[in-house]
């Protein structure tokens, strides 16, 4: 009975033990299908998602996002390769708020501790920066570092890692890095402003200048950088590299262009005047040396208004005060600014005269002091009268009297196209924006009158620009060739290939060889000459032809003058032409009326410029350095028919206190003043400060510096002609 119960005992457990066993491999079995069924979908999950997955873990790596690699924009040089513009890498400090808050306890004070050791920041405004920007990767806190201060903090990072990672703790300087960038840079500072210009919006425009016109081809474009995750979800990157801008190759030389603004200095901190500029010219090509006047700034600091202002004055102007400041500041006068040019124009009026046959080289003319003309008695210089004159004594005497004989034969018609030749009324097409558009300020055939004529032969009652009148001139004394002015020579990719030769561009033949010849030769004696107006402009040694301006400006009755000199060397064979313009000297009145301060600047320039040039003395010409400067500031008298004038001074065309009086018509009555065709300019303000303005041509913002307003003919001529304008000397 015992041994029965025993085994029914046994049987039980062996049923239970099976029963167990099976239950437990059925757990077994349903654990393993759920682990393989887990296992299935994450792999299913990983192997969808494990991209986007990956990303997110990569994306907390900066080095991951795509990232712009920006271009270097073009360098601008001069014809020496002098860099004169150029682009410098900088660097950006990004803060990536994300990363240093993953572990802020380890990585917050650490990064901040950091950064002002190394910069001397503001420990609040970097903390500042990371709290209101907690879930970035990027915050651009600070712009433009150089590569010396990079590598400090770089490098202070890097100790201090180490020294935590020594000391077996977790602290680290985290979530800064550095991107690329570039500066540009003008290492010249303001020489060559007007010409070179400068750039904003972090090189992407040009403003003025070079950086304006050929912006074109100084920007490049960005490359990028890409990461991305291969089938192994390996991190890669492709890199698109930028494309770099071009490099500009000027004409003008930085050694030539530092003496023209050393002497336009040194006239401005002596009597000084409202403006004095200089241009200086390749006569054969057209190619501009140098271009300067005393409105200049720092390239590297444009909207600095120190160079022209007191602080006590830039404090108390209004924003908008500012902004004409700025313009007017940028200006470039040789370019944009227009004026009656004065005596220089009268080698135009014989060079055409002679052209078309209605003088001769041998003929005469009488000088009586003054004309009649449309009823209106126009005077020369000298009330007395030049006497008879030969046609190269025209020049060198600058009589108006004879001027006004000559264009008298040739009449409105032939006159009026000889203007258009010459490139009056014209844009040159120089390279520079802003070029002034004057074709309302001078007269044509439909609507120039007798008296308009003869004031226009001795350059009043029109106007030009300094870059139209040295293109003029430089085609006279050339053999005739009409090159179009341009600051350009070649255009250089980044490897230094030529991409582009600016060839010289023969616009147009103005006159004969023969004429050339004739009227260089003319403009020679009135600088060699003792009877020349330009005597104050020899240079010792050297054969130098030469034409002075002294124009009466607008209003008459306020008796300001524009003075100038447009002279030339070798005098046979001209190499280099250069252009002075001083505009209203710091004299009262009839004081300002000497020609010779615009010589005088001019000999100062070229007595330098033509040694550097290795332009050589020439052997034949007689005289020292010391007889050159005596010619400066020497009293020049006129010969007339009674002789010389007591105190009288070389006649330009401008009248003298002591020997002129108003304007009177045929019956004794003063001739009333009149402002001259077109408006004054008025600069256009965009609101950004940048140096545009309203042209009349319809131009936009930024095309055009200076430009008229109105487009009316000018007003008839008596009434705007000067007193008897001139040339005068000091006594």
């Amino acid at each position: 009975m015992k041994t029965s119960r025993n085994g029914s005992q046994n049987k039980h457990k062996k049923i239970f033990s099976r029963y167990m066993q099976e239950k437990l491999a059925v757990t077994v079995l349903v654990i393993t299908l759920a682990l393989f069924g887990l296992a299935v979908k994450l792999y299913m999950l990983v192997d969808e998602k494990n991209e986007e997955y990956t990303e997110i873990v990569l994306n907390q790596q900066s080095s991951y996002n795509s990232r712009t690699l920006p271009y270097r924009r073009g360098d601008i040089v001069d014809r020496n390769g002098t860099y004169l513009a150029t682009s410098e890498k900088v660097y950006n400090l990004i803060l990536d708020p994300n990363q240093i808050n993953k572990d802020s306890a380890n990585y917050l004070e650490t990064t901040v501790t950091a950064l002002v050791d190394v910069f001397g920041y503001d420990r609040e405004e970097i903390l500042s920066a990371i709290n209101e920007n907690p879930n970035s990767y990027y915050v651009k806190f600070r712009r433009q570092l150089s590569a010396e201060e990079k590598e400090a903090f770089e490098a202070k990072a890097k100790e201090v890692n180490k020294q935590y990672i020594d000391s077996r703790s977790r602290k680290r300087v985290q979530g800064v890095w550095f991107e690329d960038e570039y500066k540009r840079v003008y290492p010249y500072g303001s020489v060559a402003c007007n010409v070179v210009g400068f750039s904003f919006d972090n090189g992407k425009q040009g403003s003025g200048g070079i950086e304006q016109f050929y912006n074109d081809q100084l920007i490049g474009t960005n490359g990028r950088e890409y990461g991305y995750l291969d089938a192994e979800s390996n991190m890669e990157k492709v890199i698109k590299s930028a494309e770099n801008g071009n490099t500009i190759v000027s004409t003008i030389d930085t050694n030539i262009q530092k003496i023209v603004e050393k002497y336009i200095d040194e006239w401005m901190n002596g009597i000084g005047s409202k403006t004095a500029a200089v241009l200086v010219m390749n006569p054969n090509n057209g190619e501009i040396l140098a271009m300067a006047s005393n409105r200049r700034y720092d390239l590297n600091d444009p909207r600095n208004l120190g160079a022209m202002y007191t602080q006590e004055q830039i404090d108390a102007m209004t924003e908008e005060q500012k902004s004409e400041a700025w313009n007017q500041m940028w200006r470039n006068f040789c370019v944009s600014d227009s004026f009656e040019p004065g005596s220089p124009a009268k080698p135009l009026t014989v060079a055409a005269a002679l052209e078309e046959g209605v003088i001769g080289p041998q003929e005469t003319f009488v000088c009586d002091g003054a004309q009649e003309v449309g009823g209106h008695r126009i005077k020369c210089v000298s009330i007395y009268g030049h006497g008879v004159l030969s046609v190269e004594q025209t020049l060198m005497k600058s009589c108006n009297d004879a001027m006004m004989q000559i264009a008298a034969r040739m009449g409105v018609e032939r006159f009026a196209r000889y203007q258009e030749i010459f490139g009056f009324g014209q844009k040159t097409g120089i390279d520079l924006p802003g070029e002034a558009d004057t074709a309302g300020l001078i007269f044509h055939a439909d609507n120039m009158g007798a008296a308009d004529l003869a004031c226009n032969s001795f350059g009043q009652t029109y106007n030009c620009t300094m870059v139209q009148m040295a293109a003029a001139l430089s085609s006279v004394i050339n053999g005739g060739s009409y090159y179009e002015p341009h600051v350009v020579k070649q255009i250089l990719n980044d490897q230094g290939a030529v991409v582009k030769k600016v060839e010289p561009n023969l616009v147009r033949e103005t006159v004969s060889q023969a004429t050339s010849d004739f009227v260089r030769n003319a403009m020679f004696l009135t600088v060699d000459s003792e009877e020349g107006t330009g005597k104050a402009g020899r240079v010792a040694g050297y054969k130098i032809g030469g034409k002075t301006g002294t124009a009466q400006k607008l209003p008459r009755s306020a008796n300001n003058y524009l003075l100038s000199f447009a002279g030339f060397a070798p005098a046979d064979d001209p190499q280099v032409l250069t252009y002075v313009v001083i505009d209203t000297p710091n004299l009262p009145g009839k004081e300002q009326a000497h020609s010779t301060f615009a010589t005088e600047v001019f000999q100062k320039i070229m007595t330098e410029v033509l040694p550097y040039m290795n332009i050589f003395p020439d052997t034949d010409v007689a005289g020292t350095e010391d007889e050159s400067l005596a010619a400066q500031g020497e009293g020049i008298t006129n010969q007339n028919q009674g002789g010389l004038e007591p105190g009288g001074e070389a006649g330009d065309g401008e009248t003298q206190a002591e020997e002129t009086e108003p304007m009177t018509d045929e019956n004794g009555e003063t001739i009333p003043e009149t402002e001259p065709a077109g408006e004054e300019v008025v600069p256009y303000d965009d609101g950004l400060g940048l140096p545009d303005t309203v042209a009349g041509g319809g131009q936009t913002p930024g095309e055009a510096a200076s430009e008229t307003l109105s487009e009316t003919p000018p007003a008839p001529g008596p009434e705007n002609a000067p007193e008897g304008q001139g040339e005068t000397e000091p006594q």
